[in-house]
Protein backbone atom coordinates (compact mmCIF):
# COMPACT_ATOMS: atom_id res chain seq x y z
CA UNK A 1 0.00 0.00 0.00
CA UNK A 2 1.10 3.60 -1.05
CA UNK A 3 1.74 6.12 1.54
CA UNK A 4 -0.65 9.17 1.25
CA UNK A 5 0.67 12.25 -0.50
CA UNK A 6 2.25 14.76 1.64
CA UNK A 7 0.69 17.77 1.55
CA UNK A 8 3.29 20.15 -0.20
CA UNK A 9 3.26 17.10 -2.93
CA UNK A 10 -0.16 18.06 -4.24
CA UNK A 11 1.26 21.38 -5.17
CA UNK A 12 0.19 24.98 -5.28
CA UNK A 13 -2.75 25.12 -8.47
CA UNK A 14 -6.01 24.76 -6.52
CA UNK A 15 -4.40 27.05 -3.90
CA UNK A 16 -3.47 29.90 -6.15
CA UNK A 17 -6.65 29.59 -8.41
CA UNK A 18 -8.98 30.17 -5.09
CA UNK A 19 -7.24 33.08 -4.14
CA UNK A 20 -6.76 34.97 -7.37
CA UNK A 21 -10.61 34.30 -7.65
CA UNK A 22 -10.83 35.51 -3.77
CA UNK A 23 -9.03 38.38 -4.20
CA UNK A 24 -10.96 40.00 -6.92
CA UNK A 25 -14.27 38.84 -5.35
CA UNK A 26 -13.49 40.39 -2.24
CA UNK A 27 -12.29 43.57 -3.71
CA UNK A 28 -15.44 43.95 -5.76
CA UNK A 29 -17.15 43.58 -2.85
CA UNK A 30 -15.32 45.83 -0.86
CA UNK A 31 -15.50 48.54 -3.73
CA UNK A 32 -19.19 48.45 -3.85
CA UNK A 33 -19.63 49.23 0.08
CA UNK A 34 -16.97 51.99 -0.08
CA UNK A 35 -19.18 54.16 -0.46
CA UNK A 36 -21.75 53.44 2.22
CA UNK A 37 -18.73 53.56 4.85
CA UNK A 38 -18.32 57.33 4.50
CA UNK A 39 -14.27 56.82 3.90
CA UNK A 40 -12.83 58.73 1.14
CA UNK A 41 -11.16 56.38 -1.57
CA UNK A 42 -8.44 58.62 -1.29
CA UNK A 43 -7.16 58.13 1.86
CA UNK A 44 -7.77 54.39 2.20
CA UNK A 45 -9.29 52.25 -0.47
CA UNK A 46 -11.29 48.86 0.79
CA UNK A 47 -10.42 46.95 -2.00
CA UNK A 48 -6.74 46.71 -0.84
CA UNK A 49 -8.11 44.52 1.70
CA UNK A 50 -9.58 41.73 -0.60
CA UNK A 51 -6.24 39.92 -0.78
CA UNK A 52 -6.06 40.07 2.74
CA UNK A 53 -9.15 38.58 3.10
CA UNK A 54 -8.63 36.26 -0.07
CA UNK A 55 -5.15 34.60 1.78
CA UNK A 56 -7.29 34.22 5.07
CA UNK A 57 -10.30 32.02 3.31
CA UNK A 58 -7.97 30.01 1.69
CA UNK A 59 -5.23 29.13 4.70
CA UNK A 60 -8.68 28.29 6.49
CA UNK A 61 -10.01 25.88 3.81
CA UNK A 62 -6.48 24.34 3.10
CA UNK A 63 -4.71 24.83 6.41
CA UNK A 64 -2.51 21.85 5.69
CA UNK A 65 -1.40 22.11 2.61
CA UNK A 66 -0.67 26.04 2.34
CA UNK A 67 1.62 25.49 5.55
CA UNK A 68 3.50 23.05 4.22
CA UNK A 69 4.43 25.29 1.21
CA UNK A 70 5.03 28.56 2.90
CA UNK A 71 8.95 29.02 3.36
CA UNK A 72 10.37 28.89 6.38
CA UNK A 73 11.76 31.72 7.97
CA UNK A 74 15.11 33.34 7.78
CA UNK A 75 17.55 35.55 10.08
CA UNK A 76 15.86 38.81 11.33
CA UNK A 77 19.40 40.56 10.47
CA UNK A 78 18.73 39.78 6.86
CA UNK A 79 15.24 40.75 7.02
CA UNK A 80 16.61 44.04 8.64
CA UNK A 81 19.32 44.07 5.64
CA UNK A 82 16.83 43.92 2.86
CA UNK A 83 14.39 46.13 4.41
CA UNK A 84 17.17 48.58 5.13
CA UNK A 85 17.87 47.73 1.16
CA UNK A 86 14.43 48.77 0.21
CA UNK A 87 14.04 52.05 1.21
CA UNK A 88 17.05 53.04 -0.24
CA UNK A 89 15.29 51.23 -3.53
CA UNK A 90 12.39 53.76 -2.66
CA UNK A 91 14.66 56.96 -2.18
CA UNK A 92 15.79 55.69 -5.39
CA UNK A 93 12.62 55.69 -7.22
CA UNK A 94 11.17 59.02 -5.48
CA UNK A 95 14.21 61.08 -7.04
CA UNK A 96 13.82 59.66 -10.12
CA UNK A 97 10.30 60.41 -10.74
CA UNK A 98 10.71 64.12 -8.70
CA UNK A 99 13.41 64.74 -11.62
CA UNK A 100 10.90 63.90 -14.23
CA UNK A 101 8.27 65.73 -12.77
CA UNK A 102 10.49 69.07 -11.96
CA UNK A 103 12.00 68.61 -15.53
CA UNK A 104 8.70 68.59 -17.43
CA UNK A 105 7.05 71.02 -15.27
CA UNK A 106 4.34 69.52 -13.41
CA UNK A 107 4.82 70.73 -9.98
CA UNK A 108 4.83 68.54 -7.33
CA UNK A 109 1.51 67.51 -4.99
CA UNK A 110 3.97 67.94 -1.76
CA UNK A 111 3.30 66.90 1.79
CA UNK A 112 -0.65 67.92 2.37
CA UNK A 113 -4.04 66.66 4.10
CA UNK A 114 -5.69 64.48 1.49
CA UNK A 115 -9.54 64.50 1.31
CA UNK A 116 -9.87 66.24 4.35
CA UNK A 117 -7.93 63.90 6.37
CA UNK A 118 -4.52 65.22 7.76
CA UNK A 119 -1.29 63.67 6.07
CA UNK A 120 0.29 61.77 9.70
CA UNK A 121 -3.60 60.53 9.64
CA UNK A 122 -2.98 59.47 5.68
CA UNK A 123 0.50 57.68 6.19
CA UNK A 124 -0.75 55.18 8.97
CA UNK A 125 -4.18 54.62 6.66
CA UNK A 126 -1.90 53.96 3.66
CA UNK A 127 0.33 51.75 5.49
CA UNK A 128 -2.89 49.28 6.52
CA UNK A 129 -4.06 49.90 3.21
CA UNK A 130 -0.58 48.59 1.92
CA UNK A 131 -0.36 45.12 3.92
CA UNK A 132 -3.38 44.38 2.92
CA UNK A 133 -2.43 43.59 -0.06
CA UNK A 134 1.01 42.55 0.47
CA UNK A 135 -0.69 39.85 2.97
CA UNK A 136 -1.83 38.59 -0.54
CA UNK A 137 0.48 39.00 -3.02
CA UNK A 138 4.00 39.02 -1.66
CA UNK A 139 2.84 36.93 1.49
CA UNK A 140 0.97 34.16 0.12
CA UNK A 141 0.49 34.41 -3.40
CA UNK A 142 4.32 34.61 -4.62
CA UNK A 143 5.72 32.18 -1.89
CA UNK A 144 3.65 29.52 -3.65
CA UNK A 145 4.68 30.49 -6.67
CA UNK A 146 8.04 30.04 -5.91
CA UNK A 147 8.09 26.44 -5.39
CA UNK A 148 6.99 26.01 -8.74
CA UNK A 149 9.49 28.47 -10.51
CA UNK A 150 12.04 30.81 -9.78
CA UNK A 151 11.83 33.75 -8.12
CA UNK A 152 12.00 36.09 -10.79
CA UNK A 153 9.03 34.38 -12.31
CA UNK A 154 7.33 33.97 -9.12
CA UNK A 155 7.45 37.71 -8.52
CA UNK A 156 6.58 39.11 -12.22
CA UNK A 157 3.64 36.31 -12.18
CA UNK A 158 2.45 37.67 -8.64
CA UNK A 159 2.71 41.01 -10.62
CA UNK A 160 0.73 40.67 -13.66
CA UNK A 161 -2.09 39.79 -11.21
CA UNK A 162 -1.63 42.23 -9.20
CA UNK A 163 -1.78 44.75 -12.12
CA UNK A 164 -4.75 43.10 -13.83
CA UNK A 165 -6.06 42.94 -10.05
CA UNK A 166 -6.17 47.26 -10.49
CA UNK A 167 -9.38 46.99 -12.69
CA UNK A 168 -10.17 50.54 -13.01
CA UNK A 169 -7.07 51.71 -14.76
CA UNK A 170 -8.04 49.63 -18.08
CA UNK A 171 -10.25 52.28 -18.63
CA UNK A 172 -7.78 54.77 -19.15
CA UNK A 173 -6.73 53.87 -22.15
CA UNK A 174 -4.58 51.66 -23.83
CA UNK A 175 -1.52 53.71 -23.59
CA UNK A 176 -1.96 54.44 -19.71
CA UNK A 177 -2.92 51.50 -18.76
CA UNK A 178 0.16 49.74 -20.51
CA UNK A 179 2.59 52.24 -18.70
CA UNK A 180 0.62 51.68 -15.44
CA UNK A 181 0.93 47.73 -16.11
CA UNK A 182 4.93 47.84 -16.70
CA UNK A 183 5.38 49.93 -13.73
CA UNK A 184 3.42 47.32 -11.33
CA UNK A 185 4.93 44.18 -12.46
CA UNK A 186 8.70 46.48 -12.11
CA UNK A 187 6.86 46.98 -8.54
CA UNK A 188 6.09 43.82 -8.06
CA UNK A 189 9.78 42.20 -9.02
CA UNK A 190 11.38 44.64 -6.25
CA UNK A 191 9.31 43.99 -3.93
CA UNK A 192 9.30 40.28 -4.48
CA UNK A 193 13.35 40.35 -4.16
CA UNK A 194 13.33 42.50 -1.30
CA UNK A 195 10.64 40.43 1.10
CA UNK A 196 12.23 37.07 2.36
CA UNK A 197 11.81 34.15 4.53
CA UNK A 198 8.72 33.58 6.32
CA UNK A 199 4.57 34.64 5.58
CA UNK A 200 5.32 37.84 7.82
CA UNK A 201 8.71 38.83 7.56
CA UNK A 202 8.17 39.13 3.58
CA UNK A 203 4.93 40.60 4.41
CA UNK A 204 6.80 43.05 6.92
CA UNK A 205 9.22 44.21 4.26
CA UNK A 206 7.12 44.36 1.31
CA UNK A 207 4.31 46.32 3.19
CA UNK A 208 6.81 48.79 4.22
CA UNK A 209 7.91 49.13 0.36
CA UNK A 210 5.02 49.57 -1.08
CA UNK A 211 3.46 51.89 1.46
CA UNK A 212 6.46 54.42 1.17
CA UNK A 213 6.44 53.83 -2.89
CA UNK A 214 2.50 55.07 -2.52
CA UNK A 215 3.78 57.93 -0.74
CA UNK A 216 6.27 58.58 -2.80
CA UNK A 217 3.80 58.67 -5.73
CA UNK A 218 1.35 60.73 -3.69
CA UNK A 219 3.84 63.40 -2.93
CA UNK A 220 5.51 63.58 -6.71
CA UNK A 221 1.70 63.43 -8.72
CA UNK A 222 -0.68 63.65 -6.23
CA UNK A 223 -4.35 62.80 -8.08
CA UNK A 224 -2.04 62.81 -11.26
CA UNK A 225 -0.13 59.89 -10.78
CA UNK A 226 -1.89 57.60 -13.61
CA UNK A 227 -2.70 60.39 -15.79
CA UNK A 228 -0.77 61.31 -18.38
CA UNK A 229 2.39 61.92 -18.41
CA UNK A 230 2.92 61.20 -14.45
CA UNK A 231 2.40 57.83 -15.38
CA UNK A 232 4.55 57.22 -17.99
CA UNK A 233 7.52 58.67 -15.23
CA UNK A 234 6.30 56.49 -13.11
CA UNK A 235 6.68 53.63 -15.04
CA UNK A 236 10.26 54.52 -16.38
CA UNK A 237 11.10 55.21 -12.72
CA UNK A 238 10.14 51.77 -11.44
CA UNK A 239 11.92 49.73 -14.26
CA UNK A 240 15.44 52.10 -13.37
CA UNK A 241 14.86 51.42 -10.20
CA UNK A 242 14.11 47.81 -10.00
CA UNK A 243 16.63 47.26 -12.39
CA UNK A 244 19.41 48.89 -10.82
CA UNK A 245 18.64 46.88 -7.71
CA UNK A 246 17.99 43.18 -9.41
CA UNK A 247 21.91 44.29 -10.79
CA UNK A 248 22.79 44.41 -6.92
CA UNK A 249 21.17 41.36 -6.24
CA UNK A 250 22.56 38.90 -9.41
CA UNK A 251 26.09 40.44 -8.13
CA UNK A 252 25.89 39.47 -4.62
CA UNK A 253 24.93 36.49 -5.50
CA UNK A 254 27.63 36.10 -7.88
CA UNK A 255 30.40 37.00 -4.96
CA UNK A 256 28.62 34.49 -2.28
CA UNK A 257 29.05 31.69 -5.40
CA UNK A 258 32.31 32.63 -6.02
CA UNK A 259 33.38 32.64 -2.11
CA UNK A 260 31.78 29.18 -1.46
CA UNK A 261 33.57 27.92 -4.52
CA UNK A 262 36.77 29.17 -3.21
CA UNK A 263 36.14 27.86 0.24
CA UNK A 264 35.17 24.93 -1.37
CA UNK A 265 38.69 24.41 -3.23
CA UNK A 266 40.50 25.26 0.09
CA UNK A 267 38.98 22.24 2.04
CA UNK A 268 39.90 19.97 -0.68
CA UNK A 269 43.45 21.03 -0.85
CA UNK A 270 43.32 20.57 2.89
Amino acid sequence: MSPAPSPASKGPWLLLGSFALLAFLFSGALAAVQPATGIDSEALTLPQFGPALAALTTWLIWRGRVAALLPAAVSRKQVIAHTVLMVAAVALFAAIATAFALATGQGMEGVAAVAGTPFVAFLALQLIGATGEEIGWRGFMQPLLETRMGRFAAASATGVVWAAWHIDIFTAGLAVASAFFVSTVAFAVLLGYMGNGSFWQRVATASIGHWLINIALHIVAGERVNESPQVYFTALAAVVTTAVFLAMFVRARAARQRARERDTGESSAD
